[in-house]
């Protein structure tokens, strides 16, 4: 057998007494930079302000033009939004303007009910008109614009107010002093609100309005090619003489049926069988051109024995051209007796030759 020689502590020794990887004496040098601090020269920090200050410039120059970026992108949607909402009262301000020159061009071919109907319109759009500037905020370059388009819509609205109640006074009476100082006043703040929207016009100036369904419409309420046609007592005596514009208050009794109804005539009169619940149903009819509130209805059972029942229902409205009907229930009818029932409305008007109505007729005898 082979025997391999011992090996000497000597050489253990020197073996545990080395690093398995040996540093090189120039990897650090002979100052470790953790255990004291770099000191540069006055050159080398120089450059180092140099450089951070560099850096400082570049991030600052950044920023501002992001943030240019990004107010300008808000200023202009804040423009395109204030854009749209005035462009939107601009148009409906034109539109109104249209109907009071329709009017007041062709007030002859006009009834009453298409007059209140057009002012009614004209007057809630300059409502709208007015509380629409007020949500909407202005751009900066726009400030004047914006006073004198809340100028023209405030004036517009006042001015429609009165030319309304002012027109309807007149058509009712030509003559009604009240009336012609409230149309007045009001074509007076049209003109005002006519010359404000001009400045608002001028005041957009070269504002881009290209994403808009088109340029800003003029506005006259007034248009001063007409003004000749617009003098109130004018105005006042081509309603009256139109003769379908003054208010008429008709209300009438348009029919009264009985139910229920005739099964059969006698003696020249309807004869009716004997109910425990006659009812009389009475129509009654706005033939006017005003709506009436107030309305009282009277329906009576006289007998040709003397007895007497009289019974009333209230109307609380009815606007013109419509109607309504009433059921006057429980008719205290005995068989063989012959009624009357006069039903009468309880108010004056123009037409009284209509406001009554009568029935007679006979309960059967036998049933």
């Amino acid at each position: 057998m082979v025997r391999f020689p011992t090996l000497g502590g000597e050489w253990r020794n020197w073996q545990t007494r080395r690093i398995q990887v040996p540093v090189g004496s120039r990897s650090w040098g002979f100052d470790s930079p953790l255990a004291h601090p770099v000191s540069y020269s006055p050159a080398a920090r120089r450059k180092r302000r140099r450089r951070t200050l560099a850096i400082l410039v570049v991030v600052g120059v950044v920023s501002g033009v992001a943030y240019g970026v990004f107010q300008a992108q808000g200023e202009r949607e804040t423009t395109r939004a204030y854009l749209d909402v005035t462009f939107d009262v601009s148009t409906d301000a034109a539109d109104s303007a249209g109907t009071l020159s329709a009017l007041v061009l062709d007030i002859e071919d006009y009834d009453r009910a298409t007059l209140v109907e057009r002012l009614g319109a004209m007057e809630a759009s300059a409502e709208q008109m007015v509380a629409r500037l007020v949500d909407i905020a202005a751009p900066s370059d726009l400030t004047e614009a914006s006073l004198f388009l809340r100028i023209a819509a405030s004036a517009w609205r006042s001015g429609i107010s009165d030319t309304r109640s002012g027109m309807l006074a007149l058509s009712s009476n030509p003559l009604d002093e009240e009336g012609l100082a409230a149309l007045s006043r009001g074509l007076i703040d049209l003109r005002v609100g006519d010359r404000a929207y001009v400045g608002f016009l001028a005041e957009l100036g070269e504002v881009e309005t290209i994403l808009l369904d088109g340029p800003f419409p003029s506005v006259a309420f007034v248009p001063a090619e007409d003004e000749s046609l617009y003098e109130p007592r004018d105005l006042a005596r081509r309603m009256f003489l139109a003769g379908t514009i003054a208010p008429v208050d008709d209300i009438a009794l348009a029919d009264l049926q009985l139910e229920p109804g005739p099964v059969g005539e006698a003696d020249g009169l309807p004869v009716l069988a004997v109910t425990a619940n006659q009812s009389a149903q009475v129509v009654v009819s706005n033939r006017g051109n005003v709506d009436v509130t107030g309305i009282t209805v009277r329906v009576q059972l006289l007998s040709n024995t003397g007895e007497l029942f009289q019974a009333e229902q209230e109307v609380a409205g009815l606007e013109a051209a419509t109607s309504t009907t009433l059921i006057f229930d429980d008719l205290p009818t005995v068989a063989g007796v012959t009624y009357e029932i006069p039903a009468s409305i309880m108010r004056d008007d123009d037409e009284e030759e209509n406001d009554s109505v009568i029935f007679r007729f006979k309960v059967n005898p036998g049933g």
